[in-house]
């Protein structure tokens, strides 16, 4: 909060007479409110058979209302860029009784940041100041921002775009957008544009939010830095090199990995490192596209040197001349798990803080210690869109746990960001089907609906009495 504090003095300071050297600022306001009602029917928790009581030790259905309101504005001038925004969160019948073993849904997850029914918050989630030349060839923004890992650059190809902003954004990190407190980054971004390339640097720390509604607040000792050099073409092609570093010194009592050692502060530092490709070329009926994203990483997980990597390889091809223009895909990925938890080394990929939802929408799993085949089939009847997955997701490493989560969310407490469940040796994990719908009612109004179902596999049938799980919500938009 201090990061805000004194960047809104500098910006009253030094913005006026900055903006009006520009001829003509452009201004534009944004005004959005979702509404959500989410169920879940999570898998049931086993009786505990040591209790003094038959019931099961937390129940797993139920269905809560959220609502988030942001009143936005922007300037683009030739040489600066001012914008802003507030947001406004409330969630009502947040699950007093979803939590063991570990968090049955979102809706546990929100009411573990509170402890109470509801939840609310009015909060800064954005304040930028960009500067750039006037070719647009180098800019650098400072202030509270959104991040997404592979969206670095944006090119001229919208099918390109499209297929980046489904299957390679957020990787890594992002803006927890489908929580409905969300993520934001309070630092310094710099970029650098040039006819063949593009270079991102940046340097943040990241805000409270996700579940935690004092998102007013940033994360002073979870920092994350990066550097991005992507390679244009004049075709829908792209490749991708990145570095980014994450830093985090919680004063959380928290541990979350395989060695069962005693909660204590948190203490990490990891660096990923690797590349991504993607392609869109013509067919005779349509496009075709690839994907490949590959991430190694090295660093120190409390105190144990840090080895593990990640693999994403996907292709799928779209009818663009057929009725509904049927996109159907399938892909590949594996994150490595820790294989022993005796030795002197982490081998579990870590996420650092991604938006796990864009590559598994129930967000059951974390994509850590995880191989998941997918095959995936969107249309678009007339304006509606829709998309229909199938995973069958088994872990890399039965000794590992069963991972779930988007990162860090909170300075303290006891929830590190991800949780994991033991998976005793086993590996299947379970097979979903996932799907969604986005229905455009009026230019500024649509319906969104999500429904999503899990059969269970060895590990979740060690854990949980039934083998199924089901969840659905549907999202009233408004945007101006």
């Amino acid at each position: 909060m201090i990061f805000v504090v004194a960047f809104v003095a500098f910006v009253v300071s030094f913005c006026p007479p900055a903006l009006a050297q520009d001829a003509s600022p452009k201004v534009t306001g944004t005004l959005s409110n979702v509404t959500r009602i989410e169920s879940w029917s999570y898998f049931q928790p086993k009786v505990d058979p040591l209790a003094l009581t038959l019931d099961p030790l937390a129940d797993p259905t139920y269905f809560y209302l959220g609502d988030r309101s942001e009143l936005g504005v922007r300037v683009e001038g030739t040489r600066f860029d001012l914008s802003g925004a507030f947001n406004y969160v409330r969630l009502e019948n947040l699950p007093t009784t979803a939590i063991g073993p570990g968090g049955l849904g979102a809706g546990a997850f929100y009411f573990a940041a509170v402890g109470v029914r509801y939840s609310y918050q009015l909060y800064l989630s954005e304040l930028t100041l960009r500067a750039k030349t006037r070719d647009q060839r180098m800019s650098a923004t400072l202030g509270r921002m959104r991040y997404t890992s592979g969206g670095e650059y944006a090119s001229a190809f919208p099918a390109l775009e499209t297929l980046k902003r489904e299957r390679l954004h957020s990787r890594l990190i992002g803006g927890f957008e489908w929580s409905l407190y969300e993520r934001r980054f309070d630092g310094l971004r710099v970029d650098v544009d040039r006819p063949a390339w593009h270079v991102t640097s940046s340097a943040f720390v990241a805000t409270q939010g996700g579940y935690d509604e004092s998102a007013n607040l940033s994360m002073p000792k979870v920092q994350v830095a990066g550097a991005t050099f992507t390679r244009k073409s004049s075709s829908p092609t792209e490749w991708q090199a990145f570095a980014h570093v994450y830093r985090d010194r919680r004063a959380s009592a928290a541990v979350v990995d395989n060695t069962q050692s005693i909660d204590r502060p948190v203490d990490v530092t990891v660096a990923a490192v690797g590349g991504s490709h993607a392609r869109v070329a013509a067919t005779r009926a349509g496009e075709l596209d690839t994907v490949v994203w590959a991430a190694g990483e090295f660093g120190d997980w409390y105190g144990q040197p840090h080895r593990a990597a990640s693999l994403a390889a996907e292709a799928g091809h779209r009818w663009t001349r057929a009725p509904w223009r049927p996109w159907i895909r399938a892909g590949y990925l594996f994150a490595s798990g820790d294989g022993d938890p005796l030795d002197d080394r982490h081998g579990t990929f870590f996420q650092m803080l991604p938006s796990s939802r864009k590559y598994a929408l129930s967000a059951v799993y974390a994509q850590m210690n995880l191989r998941d085949a997918f095959v995936q089939a969107l249309v678009e009847p007339g304006r509606v869109k829709a998309r229909l997955d199938l995973h069958r997701v088994s872990l890399a490493s039965g000794s590992d746990l069963w991972y779930q989560g988007s990162g860090a969310t909170a300075s303290t407490g006891r929830f590190f960001g991800f949780s994991g469940r033991a998976a005793r040796g086993a590996s299947s994990l379970g097979t979903v089907l996932e799907g969604t719908v986005e229905i455009p009612i009026r230019k500024y109004w649509s319906v969104n609906g999500y429904a999503g179902t899990m059969w269970a596999g060895d590990v979740v049938k060690g854990i949980f009495a039934d083998s199924r799980l089901t969840v659905w919500g549907i999202d009233n938009v408004i945007r101006f």
